[in-house]
């Protein structure tokens, strides 16, 4: 008889065991789903504050719109010291009348660059970049005998600006810098360099 309550004792707390086990790893699992939750609401967070920041660094590059800067546009004078701090050098914004094709003449390891930049409303629906402007820039450089360009806007590139751009010889490229990647490379630039280059510029 005291074998078999004996038994029963075990029987019952093995039965209490696996039951607080159970609710253990319930707790454990919810505990990390609600980790793993929290963890995917902080990474949205993050997100959706870096799409604001886009939209903020955007709206600063209308700033210089229609503006000059001792006689040349505002934008492209933004460009050149963008390009400044990219490492470039010997930087020429080229006038506003019969340019040629390019905004800005640049020397980066040893290389000339062409440069072209489009201050655009990012926010106009179709307001993007087609292939025209970016084989324009091409033909300047052909022309001239230029091997790299850059093409900055404050807007996006077309599919087709981007499939002709991908598809030029390997002896003869250009680098397409959406808005997106504006701000992305500013950000990178600041935390290295502290002024902002939006409130440096002076304008007439």
């Amino acid at each position: 008889m005291g074998e078999i309550i004996g038994y029963l004792n075990y029987l019952v707390l093995a039965l209490i065991i696996l039951k607080v086990t159970d609710k253990g790893i319930y707790y454990l699992n919810s505990f990390r789903y609600l980790k793993v939750e929290k963890e995917k609401l902080k990474i949205e967070k993050l997100k959706a504050q870096t799409e604001l920041l886009k939209i903020v660094r955007k709206e600063e590059f209308l700033k210089l719109k229609n503006q000059k800067v001792n006689g040349l546009d505002a934008f492209e004078v933004y460009c050149g010291n963008l390009l400044s701090l990219m490492g470039f050098t010997d930087i020429e914004v080229t006038e506003l009348v019969a340019d040629g094709g390019k905004d800005i003449i640049a020397v980066k390891n040893g290389e000339k660059y062409y440069t072209e930049c489009k201050l655009w409303d990012w926010s106009i629906e179709n307001h993007h970049v087609g292939r025209p402007d970016v084989q324009k820039l091409v033909g300047a450089m052909v022309k001239d005998g230029i091997k790299r360009g850059l093409f900055i806007t404050s807007t996006y590139f077309s599919n087709e600006a981007i499939e002709y751009a991908s598809g030029l010889p390997k002896d003869l490229q250009i680098e397409l810098i959406d808005g997106d990647k504006l701000v992305s490379t500013l950000e990178n630039l600041r935390k290295e360099w502290v002024p902002i280059l939006i409130d440096s510029v002076v304008l007439e």
